[in-house]
């Protein structure tokens, strides 16, 4: 049974720049006959740069997004980012 959630990680304050990143979360949980197995793994999907002049969102593939295209593609995170 595997879990696989998008989230926003804790903010990273960096020369006046707050680097917020966003991670799929893949979570596995079994149980074998000799005891329980789970594993977990992380995976980067971008990073979002809150500073004075605003919001940016850079994704791993290379493409610089705005909020509501990432919203678009990933609707979960919809209540997330309002808060931002």
């Amino acid at each position: 049974m595997g879990q696989r959630q998008l989230e926003l990680e804790p903010a990273v304050r960096v020369a006046g720049h707050d680097l917020i990143p966003i991670v799929w979360t893949v979570e596995r949980r079994d149980w074998l006959p000799t005891g329980f197995m789970m594993a977990m793994c992380r995976e980067a999907i971008g990073v979002i740069v809150r500073n004075r002049a605003g919001l940016h969102v850079y994704l791993a593939d290379g493409r610089d997004v705005s909020i509501e295209q990432l919203v678009s593609e990933y609707p979960s995170l919809t209540d997330v980012v309002s808060d931002l």
